[in-house]
């Protein structure tokens, strides 16, 4: 007997003893299937022997009972992997660096990035063939020099779809699809300047991606934003289908057919925490929250898949300012939707605390891109040592009570997400609603005073819906910060002062609210929107501290105000008066649609009524030096000029007794009705007392009011009061002029969808 070491298939080191032949048969007899037992004797003393061979290189021992051992090793390995065998003998996975720069969505790279760039080359596509309880890696495409990345598998298993950037500066991440009889390898989608990439196939056999095409920065970054596209199965007709303020990620399908995928959230409130779980029809209808949007925890829902023939999810809990690595987690709806209500922590099944930290989950062993094979077992990368050694994760099995088996594994290189190369079943195909040849949608509300949110409002107190627009910055110029119960954040090209607004807010119109609570009314579609619920003052009693996006000719009813999701409205429920009145037209907010502007909208009241006595000009007077000018005031580091009044009325970005403006970094969930605003705001009260004799119009008290229910924004567009050089200007100029060139490939990609759906599409073109 002789001491030796090796390494176990479950990725241990051991110690093992070599043992005579000899002294295993008796066991190896014991072990032995049951119907090799009757054989003759000599057939079975030869088995044993080939048995014992194999045996007598892999024995396994830390406490001399290594045969024992290497076939409890066995047997354990038997029962992780029946479910995987059960469902196919092949796995897809990708090579590559592991995902996320200094936030875990920044994985773009893209060739012009603005600013941070997440790119390391070296990556390969590869094919994992099982043979019995032990496997094989084949590698399909090596590309030193280029990354490839999520691979999907066709429903009929016989394509894989995946991204691939082949340089750094000369190409960016494009769709390709691999044919996997021939190997042969076709590209979908081009461009060098923009990234699409996390493809998944679509029931209908489009596809949907998550691309940099929109051409927006991040709020709080210099990063380049990405969010959901469509395409047919060649490329073609390649459409925007989300229009959010900052990313979206990785799409998949539910048996359904919905598509689910994590959205980055924070219109009027903080950054750090909203990136939960929202859901779409395959059109891009349908576009609402499906677990977590007013919740701290998880703070990032990431890699989530339906778990097939239930309602659940497997994703990972991980964090904001983190790599696309964390915990692995089960989301049940039916249990709740915020917080840690409907969310536990697996492998094993534990306590799960509903937590507020930024970095979630990136201590001791992490998980990425789980694919679940039955309700508790699940195909994943996995790194046992965390982010030590470099985060090397590897492909294994791991079930809901923790037990692990290592199936791939590279010593350099971490391996990632795994999918079976297997057919599976096909959901249920919806047919589109979406009617290009349209340019708006419809909104009902059926009772805005059901759900929590204007709870302990008396019904009829709200007369009006406000519908304002949200628009994004094309490119990063100049910087301020903010500060609040949520946090804090630099604030890239500001619109406001500090902890003002983040994005310019565009005043569509209002439209009313009937006595029985209901509203019904159209708005532009393909347009970012959220709504304030006004008094008769004109004042925010509630605001949507989100958005939403309406398809063409898509209508899109709820319940009530901030009600659960799931609990829709119905048309045919009850007639209400909205219903019976139908769709209005929104009523303009004194005059057309525009960005609020502090210099165009406040300014002129305030010359009209103030400054002949709030002029800045210090004669012993107090209200004298309280300057209400627009004598412009340079903010280097903002890159803006405010104005004098700006300055002293929001008191240089802090909001106080006289204009108390809900902070930007409000927390995620929900407030409570009359929270903060215009209501709040002593500003108003002295106006309509009539303050030194002033008398202001019912335009002039709505335009103030709206300007702090709309978190004090100073301009209304990202390019007002700008302060910037000729490169800057020239910077925003071409990211500019890059979004409305991907603008005008999107109006023909759909015109000539709308061609090929009347059959008048040229298939030669």
């Amino acid at each position: 007997m002789r001491n030796t070491t090796v390494h176990t298939t479950a990725g241990k080191t051991l110690d093992i003893k070599i043992i005579p032949i000899s002294d295993l048969f008796p066991l190896l007899s014991q072990l032995l299937p049951l119907n090799l037992q009757p054989m003759k004797i000599v057939n079975r003393k030869r088995i044993l022997l080939l048995v014992a061979i194999f045996f007598a290189g892999l024995l396994l021992t830390g406490d001399s009972r290594s045969a024992v051992l290497y076939a409890k090793d066995r047997q354990h390995r038997s029962a992780v992997l029946k479910p995987l065998l059960e469902k196919c003998d092949k796995i897809v996975f990708t090579k590559h660096f592991n995902m996320g720069g200094s936030h875990y969505a920044y994985t773009e790279g893209l060739s012009d990035a603005q600013n941070e760039r997440s790119f390391k080359p070296g990556g390969s596509l590869c094919l994992l063939e099982m043979d019995g309880l032990d496997g094989k890696v084949r590698t399909l495409i090596d590309d030193p020099d280029g990354v490839i990345r999520d691979p999907d598998v066709s429903y009929d298993g016989k394509r894989i779809l995946f991204s691939w950037k082949k340089s750094d500066r000369g190409d960016d991440y494009h769709l390709y699809e691999m044919d996997v009889e021939t190997g042969k390898v076709r590209q979908l989608t081009f461009g060098l300047g923009f990234a699409d990439y996390e493809g998944v196939y679509l029931p209908n056999g489009d596809i949907i991606f998550n691309s940099s095409r929109c051409i927006q920065t991040v709020d709080c970054w210099w990063t380049e934003v990405s969010n959901l596209y469509t395409c047919d199965k060649d490329g073609r007709h390649l459409r925007r289908l989300s229009f959010d303020q900052v990313h979206t990620n990785y799409p998949q399908v539910l048996d359904d057919g919905r598509v689910i995928y994590t959205r980055w959230d924070y219109n009027d409130r903080g950054q750090l925490f909203p990136q939960p779980l929202y859901q779409m029809n395959p059109d891009g209808t349908g576009q609402a929250e499906f677990y977590g949007n007013n919740s701290w925890f998880p703070t990032t829902i990431a890699h989530a898949r339906g778990i097939p023939g239930t309602q659940k999810l497997i994703a990972i809990a991980t964090g904001h300012h983190s790599k696309q690595a964390g915990k692995l987690m089960i989301i049940d709806r039916r249990k709740g939707n915020q917080e840690n209500s409907g969310a536990r922590l697996i492998a094993p099944v534990r306590e799960t605390k509903a937590e507020r930290i930024d970095r979630y989950g990136q201590k001791g062993e992490l998980y990425q891109y789980p694919y679940p094979l039955n309700e508790t077992s699940f195909l994943v990368s996995y790194s046992p040592k965390g982010w030590g050694e470099g985060g090397l994760f590897g492909i294994y099995v791991v079930t809901i009570d923790g037990r692990k088996e290592l199936l791939a594994g590279d010593t350099k290189v971490p391996c990632s997400q795994p999918v079976p190369l297997a057919a599976r079943r096909r959901p249920h195909v919806k047919p589109s609603m979406v009617d290009y040849k349209k340019t708006n949608g419809s909104y009902y509300v059926q009772d805005v005073y059901s759900g929590p949110g204007l709870a302990g409002i008396e019904r009829g107190a709200i007369k009006r819906l406000r519908v304002i627009a949200i628009e994004y910055r094309p490119a990063g110029i100049g910087r301020n910060g903010n500060e609040g119960p949520a946090g804090g954040a630099m604030v890239s090209t500001p619109i406001s002062i500090k902890n003002g607004c983040w994005d310019v807010k565009r005043m569509l119109g209002d439209t009313d609210v009937y006595e029985d609570g209901s509203a019904f009314f159209t708005v532009p579609a393909r347009t970012p929107v959220y709504f304030q619920a006004l008094d008769e003052r004109g004042h925010a009693v509630q605001t949507m501290r989100t958005w939403s996006v309406l398809q063409p000719g898509e209508n899109l009813s709820c319940s009530g105000c901030h009600e659960h999701k799931s609990s829709t409205a119905s048309f045919a429920s009850k007639m209400t008066q909205a219903l019976d009145a139908g769709s209005q037209k929104l009523k303009p907010f004194y005059g057309r649609p525009r960005g609020f502007s502090f210099n165009k909208e406040i300014q002129p009241i305030l010359d009209r009524h103030c400054i002949s006595c709030h002029h800045g000009r210090d004669n012993g007077d107090a209200k004298a030096s309280f300057s209400l000018l627009a004598k412009e005031s340079y903010d280097e580091a903002a890159k803006r000029n405010w104005s004098e009044s700006y300055l002293a009325l929001t008191k240089k970005g802090e909001p106080n007794r006289f204009v108390n403006w809900l902070n930007v970094q409000s927390v995620p969930p929900m407030l409570p009705p009359y929270y903060r605003g215009a209501a709040k705001s002593d500003l108003i009260t002295i106006l309509e007392r009539g303050h030194e004799g002033v008398k202001l119009t019912s335009e002039d008290m709505d335009k103030i009011a709206c300007w702090i229910d709309l978190l004090v924004p100073y301009c209304g567009d990202y390019a007002e009061a700008n302060a910037w050089s000729q490169d800057e200007k020239e910077k925003y100029e071409r990211f500019m002029k890059k979004r409305k060139q991907m603008e005008k490939i999107e109006a023909d990609n759909i015109a000539e969808l709308i061609a090929f759906e009347k059959g008048s599409f040229d298939s030669s073109r």
